[in-house]
């Protein structure tokens, strides 16, 4: 009888091992920038940390731009090579441009779900065969890091890098903009052939800008929406369960990543006025004109791609006083 009873239990103990072992997810990520760039190293990762410490048998490793180019990962994730991209809007523009439209809204998330942007946007990404599983928002935004200290006449005349996005910033408060990737804002600076860049705040430290330039023009601009895309065969493939926890576990800790964002970009701009940078202030009319150049901006150029979903989106933000 002992025998027969040590049987069953052993059955007991390998049925239910096997019943883990099926109930155990991974979801392989996919991100934008490697594990050096902040919004990896400090928010994706304490993302994944914290939906594998709260979900059991949840694991979601990280892979980076050395396995696949940023600008060419959103259409390997939808075919299902990875689960879940973490990108910028901007990065896959050309086939949506919902996403870098966040960027450019007031408020925060709460106030978009209520104004009902997220649920469409949503809607829009899945019939790309992504669902929006989140949104990390840096409340820090964008600056203007400059050579020379700003003038009555704000940045008229001065020739700023900035990509097509910042176009129509920089000219409302009168710069020549300049397009040259990031690798090349150092020795342009140096030399002189540009008087500042455009870039976000999180980052800064690590480009060593501080080296040829002396000032941040403040205020900042904008917010950056760092997207978390979930391939929707995936997600689909789950059960109700696991969807819940992941649902629910984002959603608790996309406040957590605002937080940590503003403690990260603190912690920037003062290693960046350790370095001898200071603050040149826009007078507030010329902030305001920077704010609504921003915010057109942006918004015209992801209407360049997506014009029905943009207007729509605009739509949705003016009647919710979330728009410039």
């Amino acid at each position: 009888m002992k025998t027969i009873l040590n049987t069953v239990a052993a059955g007991a103990l390998a049925l239910a091992f096997v019943a883990g072992q099926a109930q155990a997810e991974t979801m392989r990520v996919l991100a934008s920038w490697d594990q050096s760039f902040p919004s990896v190293g400090k928010v994706l990762n304490a993302y994944t940390d914290y939906l594998e410490e709260n979900i059991e048998g949840l694991n979601m490793p990280i892979s980076g731009p050395e396995t696949i180019p940023p600008f060419e990962q959103f259409e390997p994730v939808s075919r299902g090579l990875f689960d879940v991209l973490f990108t910028s809007g901007s990065y896959h523009y050309t086939t949506l441009s919902m996403g870098m439209a966040l960027d450019t809204l007031k408020g925060g998330l709460d106030d978009w779900e209520k104004a009902g942007i997220m649920a469409y946007v949503d809607e829009e990404y899945q019939k790309l065969g992504m669902k929006v599983l989140g949104v990390l928002v840096d409340p820090g935004g964008y600056q203007v890091v400059l050579k020379e200290p700003l003038t009555g006449d704000a940045l008229t005349g001065r020739k700023i890098r900035g990509t097509p996005s910042y176009h129509a910033a920089l000219n409302k408060l009168g710069a020549a903009p300049v397009v040259l990737s990031g690798s090349e804002i150092y020795p342009a600076l140096e030399r002189g052939t540009i008087d500042g860049a455009a870039w976000p705040i999180l980052g800064t430290v690590s480009f060593r800008w501080y080296e040829v330039a002396d000032y941040l023009m403040r205020p900042s601009f904008g917010q950056t929406a760092y997207l978390l895309l979930v391939n929707l065969d995936t997600w689909n493939g789950l059960d109700d369960a696991t969807r819940e926890q992941i649902e629910a576990a984002t959603r608790e800790f996309e406040p957590m990543a605002s937080d940590l964002f503003r403690e990260i970009v603190g912690e920037e701009v003062a290693t960046l006025e350790e370095n001898g940078m200071q603050v040149t202030e826009l007078t507030d009319e010329q902030a305001s004109a920077l704010q609504q150049g921003w915010f057109v901006g942006q918004m015209d150029l992801a209407a360049t791609t997506s014009p029905d979903q943009i207007a729509k989106m605009r739509g949705l933000a003016s009647d919710a006083h979330l728009s410039y």
